[in-house]
């Protein structure tokens, strides 16, 4: 017996209707459309312009054949084409599922098909086939207004930087400088070419392909004034020194910031760790720390889930020296 996708249809249609209203106010051209609004229809679809990003979720215990797979995706596709009145080159399928390591950056197609979208009147490339990713985390939309309304005059840190997409929101928000830190030189480069199409690249800006906890480990000057920290949730590369759990690590990688911090900076802490639970009293040189998630999960985002977030403000008083274990070889 076929599967009835009429409820999913009459949901897409209502929620495409009432967000595209309301991203023409608010002049986006990135967002999100249907957040795994049922149950029975675990897939999320964001808008980008006239082109619709479709990540359908594996859940754990499942398991699909390739034919199941290009079944669901194709059923998807027809209800998806028919409702909202597009055609079916417009719509992008990624499958999700757990990834372990640097399996989330690695290439999965040679399409290449990259277009610039504006957010908050700045240009970021994406690209909707060859990754994972798109290259632009939607659910950080209103973190990145705090980090550019934050940033003026200020030495900022943009740390597992991805496609630095903070950054350029720090640049064009008047930061002195911005150091960009990133593994993946392909992520970096993509970083770069962000902020060439924002006419930032000239400014002074730094574009650092380095093992992050490694190069906070190496760095003992507090000169910046605002540091974000956007690790992954689990992360193994073969590049990387050792491994990164967000659970595990997260209060050892904040305590580094907070020594490169000025005395009065701030730290944005931001994971998409569903089960993560924040280690306060394991944070050292803190003068308040406060949960601002709810402040920064955009509208179109209904899973309340999706990302937590924290804002750390450096204290006055001196901090302890950091003891670095010598490296040997």
């Amino acid at each position: 017996m076929s599967k009835d996708y009429t409820p999913f249809a009459n949901r897409l249609r209502k929620m495409a209707k009432h967000y595209d209203k309301w991203a023409r106010r608010k002049e986006l051209e990135a967002y999100r459309i249907y957040d795994a609004d049922l149950d029975d229809f675990p897939i999320t679809i964001d808008r980008y312009d006239d082109q619709l990003y479709v990540a359908v979720y594996h859940r754990p215990g499942e398991d699909w054949s390739e034919d199941e797979w290009q079944d669901r995706k194709l059923a998807y596709r027809d209800i998806i084409t028919e409702t909202l009145s597009i055609s079916k080159d417009q719509v992008f399928f990624k499958l999700r599922k757990r990834q372990s390591g640097s399996k989330q950056y690695e290439k999965l197609s040679i399409a290449q098909r990259e277009f610039t979208m504006v957010e908050n009147g700045l240009g970021f490339i994406v690209n909707l086939t060859d990754y994972l990713d798109t290259g632009l985390f939607l659910d950080h939309r209103k973190l990145r207004m705090m980090v550019a309304q934050e940033a003026k005059d200020k030495v900022v840190l943009n740390l597992f930087a991805y496609t630095c997409a903070f950054g350029v929101f720090a640049a064009a928000g008047g930061a002195r400088r911005v150091d960009n830190v990133e593994l993946s030189n392909t992520y970096l480069e993509w970083g770069e070419r962000n902020f060439k199409i924002n006419e930032l690249a000239d400014e002074g800006h730094r574009f650092i392909r380095h093992d992050v906890v490694h190069w906070l480990e190496k760095h003992k000057i507090p000169n910046y004034g605002l540091i974000i920290l956007n690790p992954p949730t689990f992360a193994n590369s073969k590049m990387m020194r050792e491994s990164i759990d967000v659970q595990r690590d997260h209060a050892r990688m904040i305590n580094l910031c907070m020594h490169l911090l000025q005395p009065g900076g701030k730290l944005f802490f931001s994971t998409s760790s569903r089960k993560f639970k924040f280690d306060e009293a394991a944070i050292e040189g803190a003068s308040s720390i406060k949960e601002i998630t709810r402040q920064t999960l955009p509208q179109d985002f209904r899973k309340r889930n999706l990302h937590k977030c924290w804002l750390l403000e450096r204290g006055e008083q001196e901090l302890a020296p950091r003891i670095i274990e010598p490296e040997y070889g």
